[in-house]
């Protein structure tokens, strides 16, 4: 991965997620095959098929299209926390099913749905202003649900609202939403082969993006001094509360054993 403070360009990330999915490759399509295969089912095609599907809903309005949007995300976000945790740990094993329907455990599935329906709402609201705002702000919210698996790894008994991974994904975007437009910019090649194969070729496609935005959060946490430090902070405090409880309560037993 990259060293600290530096900020890959797009072809740079492209090539990491390349070097990431290497022999590793037929277990990321199966990973992403349940996912594209059923969105090519329901809706005729896999174009578009992702996280930014929840502008749709503003464009169009229709309860079918909400449903299914809301669905496919789901299998896709579980997609890319298992993404996630392949760039950053070697050893991982890529599980396709398991992981693939990950969120629906009672570990994410109200606190993901949730997260989805108000950044579903806030991006419709922008949308209402012009579609630029709403596209903006869609970039701004984007890596609130990696921001929740974070936390929840971290701090298990810490629960992260929803409004609250909103507004962290907001902070850590700041400066670095045109950066992720410019990765999918550079995919260009990749969605028009999409449109031509009427999605077929998401099967392939959709993995190597996926890995991509995976390679892009990884590197912009890592490189984001005040989330580390409070994040720090966070983990220093809970022990340190843990160590005073536990001392209390060793002096309570001894207290009563006086007594």
């Amino acid at each position: 991965m990259y060293s600290p403070h530096y900020y890959p360009s797009s072809a740079e990330i492209r090539r990491e997620a390349s070097l990431q999915m290497k022999g590793r490759e037929l277990k990321v399509v199966i990973l992403y095959f349940v996912p594209v295969l059923i969105s090519v089912l329901i809706t005729g095609t896999a174009v578009g098929f992702g996280w930014t599907t929840l502008m749709r809903p503003a464009e169009n309005g229709t309860q079918v299209n909400l449903i299914v949007d809301f669905f496919n995300n789901y299998l896709t976000i579980g997609v890319a926390f298992a993404l996630l945790d392949m760039i950053r740990y070697p050893s991982y094993e890529i599980r396709p099913l398991k992981d693939a329907f990950q969120i629906f455990t009672k570990t994410y599935f109200i606190p993901i749905l949730i997260i989805q329906l108000v950044q579903g709402l806030f991006i419709f609201l922008w949308s209402l202003l012009l579609l630029i705002p709403g596209i903006i702000k869609g970039y701004a919210y984007s890596q609130a649900f990696y921001i929740y698996k974070d936390n929840l790894e971290r701090n298990p008994s810490e629960y992260l609202s929803a409004v609250d991974c909103i507004t962290e994904s907001r902070q850590l975007m700041d400066g670095h939403k045109f950066r992720l437009f410019q990765l999918h910019l550079s995919f260009i090649g990749w969605y028009l082969l999409e449109v031509v194969t009427f999605g077929v070729a998401s099967i392939f496609v959709r993995p190597y993006i996926a890995t991509a935005e995976a390679v892009f959060y990884d590197n912009l946490i890592a490189n984001n001094q005040p989330f580390n430090e409070r994040e720090s902070m966070k983990k220093t405090f809970n022990q340190y509360s843990s160590y005073l409880e536990s001392e209390l309560e060793a002096e309570d037993d001894d207290e009563f054993a006086d007594f």
